[in-house]
């Protein structure tokens, strides 16, 4: 086996070993993308409830009214913090995603080029 092919191999292997790691960052900025839309999507549901049991005149009085109205503000502030950070995590899958299009394509030049050898 001559000196380039070995070299051309040992290339390949880091290409490898650099898309594969690529899959697994991407993994996890999708997961932190789905757990933040989870969240948000559980305070969505919680809010639309406490506006329903806010409506209902068996749980109207002042005091659960002021609760209710505090609790909303929260929920509000709460969720432009997580569609901040949902943002923040779809720029970085979108960012891991172009870093792994670009190993595979590293990968199977690699690849071609050992072939070709």
């Amino acid at each position: 086996m001559s000196v380039k092919r070995k070299q051309m191999q040992s290339l390949s292997g880091l290409m490898e070993a650099r898309f594969m790691a690529g899959q697994g960052t991407l993994k996890q900025r999708l997961a932190e993308e789905a757990r933040l839309a989870a969240a948000i999507d559980e305070i969505d549901k919680a809010r639309r409830q406490a506006m329903a049991d806010a409506s209902d005149p068996v749980h109207f009085s002042p005091s659960h009214a002021r609760a209710t109205n505090v609790w909303l503000r929260w929920t509000d502030a709460r969720k432009a913090v997580l569609n901040r950070d949902l943002a923040r995590a779809r720029a970085a899958s979108a960012k891991a995603r172009k870093a792994l299009a670009r190993s595979f394509g590293q990968m199977q030049a690699s690849r071609e080029l050992i072939r070709k050898l």
